[in-house]
């Protein structure tokens, strides 16, 4: 990156970070918030609040840095407001993910033992229900809260120990996902179909929710979830219906190019009627090309879809959960080492803004010649450790005198 590349994208960066000024009431709490994306850019491994602190060239007071995350009462869901607007695309997919982030001990917000995506299996972890836009194969996240189990919202003494509000309430996760969705709509974003997965996808009180908001979706169901054929004098589980198919039913389709090359499974689509659904809908049923593994999505499409339109719908999830990664792995958005409610949606929302800023800068470049996200956080990462040093004024006192007086080699 030339020098006069690395000063545009930092003049980018200042210009961007300023758009949430009006989400603090405080200089003090604007600086902190700056501070702390510089930070979530910084080389460290972990984005632990020590960890982060000491990648700082002028950090300040660890403690005043703690207390703007864990402690200060800046609102979130008015910077995820803020955000929502300077997403430049309005128009595409939403998809719904669950979140998931391990912990350790019983002290953490909405900790419990539960289903862990991040792990595959039932642990102790955090779940958050998020939202994200998808179009032209860059994701923007528009939506993080966390999710508060119905022993959590009962118990008064871990949630004052938490700090939780008193306005946050048990919710079933469906519950919220909708509640999410009406906040997408409110923004004035345009919503061609909806992804989910198969807990969100079974659940008939869901799909009814996207339908009244007039919704198109595509959601994953399990194979056992009932549903009537045209053919059959009774409902049958998913995975029934399947397994009942003629091999020339099933069509190799090409949904993505992976590292590996093409990303592709053998398809077939059929109307049925969801039981306690009214109506006709796509069951579309995938089979992997080298096991026997079954997946299955339930579509509201016309019934004039194609099997490509469908599998090319249920599959553009496959973005997302890439970046989610990204998401993770690049800026650590579930790193966040503090027990409190309120210190963990300070600090999911700005890691989100942080996300936000490096789509942006992914998105000027033409698509065949995008970069990765872990590229552009490379060259922010590079600018920073160069202020770092322009900042650190013992560090550059001492260089100096290296090169005045050189250690005695041995």
């Amino acid at each position: 990156m030339t020098d006069a590349s690395a000063r545009a994208l930092l003049r980018r960066f200042g210009q961007f970070a300023d758009q949430f000024a009006s989400c603090f009431n405080r200089r003090a709490q604007r600086d902190a918030a700056s501070q702390y994306l510089d930070a979530l850019f910084t080389d460290s491994e972990r984005k632990s609040m020590q960890a982060m602190h000491g990648r700082l060239g002028d950090p300040g007071s660890y403690e005043a840095l703690q207390h703007f995350i864990t402690d200060s009462p800046w609102d979130a869901e008015r910077m995820w407001a803020r955000l929502r607007a300077l997403v430049p695309v309005r128009r595409g997919v939403l998809a719904l993910d669950d979140t998931s982030f391990p912990k350790q001990g019983r002290h953490s917000a909405g900790v419990k033992r539960q289903y862990c995506g991040a792990l595959g299996k039932t642990a102790n972890c955090q779940v958050a229900v998020s939202t994200v836009l998808l179009d032209d194969q860059l994701a923007w996240p528009l939506t993080f809260e966390l999710y508060l189990p119905q022993d959590w919202a009962t118990d008064a003494a871990r949630r004052a120990q938490a700090g939780i509000p008193d306005t946050v309430r048990f919710r079933e996760k469906w519950r919220m996902a909708l509640a999410h969705i009406r906040r997408v709509l409110k923004a004035d974003f345009q919503l061609t179909a909806v992804l989910a997965d198969a807990d969100y996808g079974s659940n008939a009180l869901f799909r009814r929710g996207l339908e009244r908001l007039g919704l198109r979706y595509g959601v994953a169901i399990r194979g056992s979830l009932t549903m009537w054929t045209p053919d059959a004098p009774r409902a049958r589980p998913a995975g029934e219906i399947a397994a009942a198919l003629p091999e020339r039913a099933w069509h190799q389709v090409t949904w993505g190019t992976g590292t590996k090359g093409d990303l592709a499974a053998r398809f077939t689509a059929l109307r049925i009627r969801p039981a306690k659904s009214r109506g006709d809908r796509w069951l579309l049923c995938e089979r992997a090309r080298t096991t026997d593994e079954r997946k299955f999505y339930l579509l509201n499409l016309d019934v004039t879809a194609t099997l490509p339109e469908m599998v090319a719908l249920v599959r553009g999830r496959w973005p997302i959960e890439q970046q989610y990664r990204e998401l993770k792995d690049e800026l650590g958005i579930d790193h966040f080492e503090g027990r409190s409610y309120r210190g963990w949606a300070h600090h999911t929302v700005l890691t989100a803004v942080a996300f936000t800023f490096l789509q942006l800068e992914r998105r000027r470049a033409p698509q065949e010649r995008r970069p990765t996200l872990p590229v552009v956080r490379g060259w922010v990462r590079e600018i920073m450790a160069v202020l770092y040093v322009i900042s650190n004024r013992k560090l550059l006192s001492l260089m100096a005198s290296f090169q005045r007086n050189p250690p005695l080699r041995r």
